[in-house]
């Protein structure tokens, strides 16, 4: 099956043909507008696109002055902020590729992104300063180091180390007067190095024509405006952040504040009230966990939720601090149908969607048109999806077409011709279209177990089901090969101390022994496998203290854990 929308059915915006040119439309638009929030001394204070237009004219001509030149390559290792956006904007203007990195990623990984980019220049946070500086001699094309302050430093005067040139940021400001490169549609804008779940990770390039035919279609499909108001949260690195909560928005006339912190996210929320928040399950599941008990430590509003007739009084109280208005969008990984049916009964819609960084990124989503329990959503207009080798499920892999697919992986020919295929791209992801477009995600390719008489298990959906226990943090279900053909369905487990602390101390008693969480892990792991089929049912399981090995937006590398898990076993 084939599903796509033709773009004049629900698509009637002019195409502006690059990154830079659908932004400087909006700055020369919205000038005197607040573009962003950020919080400061306890206050939320404002920037205006104005600002955004001639710091970043003021980037390109620091760049043109230290020999920055078109198609030259330039890599962001900071955090969130409004300096990463004006050099991510002057790098595109000045005819630059940006190549964002994960700010948390070990040394190992960035010396690796550094010289397989062949980055040219790089903007760093000072706190990784002194790092990229013990590469630097191994970073053969490197020229310029670009020191982006964080409130609490002091920039350093312009200095050498090596080959480079290191400038703070304001030093390389220089007097706007320099025209903008003209670049093309097909032109690379982005290589964005994938988080690597399942192993080393490769250079996704993204044209700037594949990013702004994405940001057009997911404005038509989710149908926002002007009004936007994003809380940018999630890694700024990661390309459904780039696109969803700064690009999108800002091509809008929109508005994007920076959230503070993880620990701040609830305080950020009900201060900023944004009219659009993008997250992953992960941290949807932990904000549901926290509302839900804080509702059970109160016998009042314990007893209050339990009855229809008064459970609006505490839903109330949660969409006060939520925002009431807002339009909460889950992506990254499968949602947990659980989560999105616990925040329904508080009152708030989850809208799920779907996408990959190849994708640029999304490729499905939900909208207040178009709802259904357990998927994704329809996919986006002038993008097609196809299901290939369906089983009886009509279930098989995802394939993607359109002009958000991504140009190729950087100097990985070989890759790029085995994942795109006669303009299809191969996600890797295992799905189902229904009658009306619906998409539903079943798991990954390479997470599929496959059972010796042909039964299909895929691990995520058990996963969830044990995830329902309120004494388990993280789970993760692999099979383990006994023998040539026969495989084991094994269980890693790592117990929510917190939960067991809290259980104890209801029960009156010392916090529980080691034994005795293996043995309560145990059950809840059996009990919750009941309700499934037999042979999806766990055989063997294995309890880790450690927190599992995680991307940056939360998701488990199941690789890298498997592997371990194999090792060990």
């Amino acid at each position: 099956m084939v599903y796509t929308l033709p773009i004049s059915r629900h698509f009637g915006v002019r195409f502006v043909d690059t990154i830079t040119s659908l932004i400087e439309e909006s700055c020369r638009k919205f000038e005197d507008s607040t573009a962003f929030f950020r919080k400061k001394d306890g206050k939320w204070q404002g920037t205006s696109y104005g600002t955004l237009r001639e710091t970043s004219d003021r980037i390109v001509a620091g760049l043109a002055g230290s020999g920055f030149q078109t198609g030259d390559h330039a890599a962001l290792l900071a955090s969130s902020s409004f300096k990463w956006v004006t050099a991510y904007l002057g790098i595109l203007k000045a005819g630059g590729v940006v190549v964002p990195i994960d700010k948390e990623l070990k040394e190992i990984e960035v010396r690796h992104i550094l010289s397989h980019s062949e980055a040219r220049a790089l903007f760093v946070e000072g706190d990784r300063l002194d790092m990229v500086l013990g590469m630097a001699a191994e970073l053969t094309e490197l020229r310029l180091i670009v020191l982006i302050p964080t409130a609490e430093e002091t920039p350093p005067d312009s200095r050498g180390a090596s080959q480079c040139t290191i400038l703070p940021f304001d030093g390389l400001l220089q007097k706007a007067g320099r025209s903008p490169a003209l670049r093309r549609p097909d032109d690379t804008a982005l290589i964005l190095y994938t988080s690597g779940t399942t192993g080393r990770s490769k250079g996704v390039m993204l044209s700037h024509a594949n990013i702004v035919s994405n940001i057009h279609h997911a404005t038509a499909h989710l149908g926002v405006d002007q009004s936007i108001h994003t809380l940018s949260f999630l890694p700024i690195n990661h390309i459904f952040e780039q696109v969803c909560s700064i690009l999108l928005p800002l091509s809008l006339g929109g508005k994007v504040s920076f959230c503070e912190s993880l620990k701040k996210l609830g305080e950020n929320l009900a201060e900023v009230k944004p009219t659009f928040f993008v997250g992953v399950p992960a941290v949807y599941r932990m904000i549901l966990g926290r509302i839900m008990k804080k509702i059970e430590d109160e016998p009042l509003s314990r007893l209050l939720f339990s009855f229809s007739a008064t459970r609006p009084l505490i839903v109330s109280k949660v969409l006060r601090r939520l925002g009431s208005g807002t339009i909460f969008i889950s992506g990254g990984a499968a949602l947990d149908p659980a989560v999105a049916a616990g925040f329904a009964r508080l009152g708030v819609t989850l809208i799920q969607g779907y996408g990959i960084t190849e994708t640029s990124p999304v490729v499905a989503a939900e909208s207040w048109k178009g709802m259904r329990p357990g998927s994704v959503g329809r996919v986006l207009a002038g993008i097609e999806v196809r299901i290939d080798a369906p089983n009886g499920e009509m279930v098989g892999e995802i394939l993607v077409r359109g002009p958000n697919v991504m140009q190729g992986y950087f100097k990985d020919p070989q890759a790029t011709s085995e994942t795109i295929v006669d303009g299809w791209y191969r996600t890797g992801d295992l799905g189902r279209l229904d009658g009306e477009g619906f998409l539903f995600i079943c798991g990954r390719v390479k997470s599929l177990i496959v059972t010796p008489n042909g039964k299909n298990i895929y691990p995520e959906e058990v996963e969830n089901e044990i995830l329902k226990s309120p004494y388990i943090a993280e789970v993760l279900v692999y099979a383990h090969k006994n023998g040539p053909v026969a495989e084991e369905i094994r269980a890693v487990a790592r117990p929510d101390q917190e939960a067991l602390d809290e259980l104890a101390a209801k029960q009156g008693r010392a916090p529980l022994s080691s034994a005795e969480v293996e043995s309560l892990i145990r059950r809840e792991i059996s009990s919750a496998c009941e309700k499934l089929a037999p042979y999806k049912r766990v055989k063997s399981i294995t309890i880790r203290h450690e927190e599992f090995p995680k991307t940056t937006t939360r998701k488990i590398k199941r690789f890298e854990l498997e592997a371990l898990m194999s090792a060990t076993s």
